[in-house]
């Protein structure tokens, strides 16, 4: 019904069984009504075992994932997870070689908003210990950027007017005290905002 009356639909699905329910229930969405570009999204894709890839492909799925919980739960998930399921965990670097759109998010209150932790935990797969998590995973610097900037703004219908450094969008500008994309990666969650802009005017300075 959300479909067919035109919304964008947010499925939250965390294990391979909700993610599974997900995409049939979207496939059988698209065999009632084609998709006509709703960008529906799955929201956290947590646990994405190879059989469901494909589908979540073919569904063109927004995936809206949370990096920083390599870093804040990486060590409870390698205690915790059984070890079968675990390659399964947070498949960025497969997402995006697969022309998935990926973007990111905290999911705060559940951890810190700081969206740098983010990108140093989709650079590194380092968990807050310092133990790796399917270092097979890692992306770039440039590609966790844009999971937080253009592929954000793309996730909402909003990328003609947010999401990158473009004349004509809105000035949304942070300032940092180094480039995630040409420091060292373990040094990416020790850079600093040192000033914010609004729509081009400054409301924060530290």
């Amino acid at each position: 019904d959300a479909h067919q009356a035109g919304f964008q639909i947010a499925i939250h699905a965390v294990q391979p069984s909700t993610v599974k329910a997900a995409s049939i229930a979207l496939e059988f969405t698209y065999s009632q009504l084609p998709q006509v570009g709703r960008r529906h999204r799955i929201e956290h894709c947590s646990e994405c075992p190879p059989h469901l890839l494909g589908r979540l492909k073919k569904l063109q799925a927004v995936v809206v994932t949370q990096p920083p919980f390599i870093y804040y739960s990486g060590d409870r998930y390698l205690a915790t997870v059984p070890p079968e399921r675990q390659p399964w965990l947070y498949r960025i670097g497969t997402w995006l070689k697969n022309g998935l759109v990926v973007a990111g998010s905290s999911d705060s209150p559940i951890v810190p908003d700081n969206p740098l932790i983010g990108i140093y935990g989709a650079v590194t797969r380092q968990t807050q210990s310092g133990q790796p998590l399917l270092p097979g995973q890692r992306i770039s610097a440039s590609q966790a950027l844009a999971m937080y900037t253009i592929n954000g703004a793309y996730a909402s219908f909003e990328e003609g007017i947010k999401g990158s450094i473009t004349p004509g969008k809105l000035a949304d500008i942070v300032l940092l005290s180094d480039d995630p994309t040409k420091v060292p990666p373990e040094q990416i969650k020790d850079i600093k905002v040192e000033m914010t802009m609004i729509g081009r005017k400054v409301v924060w300075e530290g």
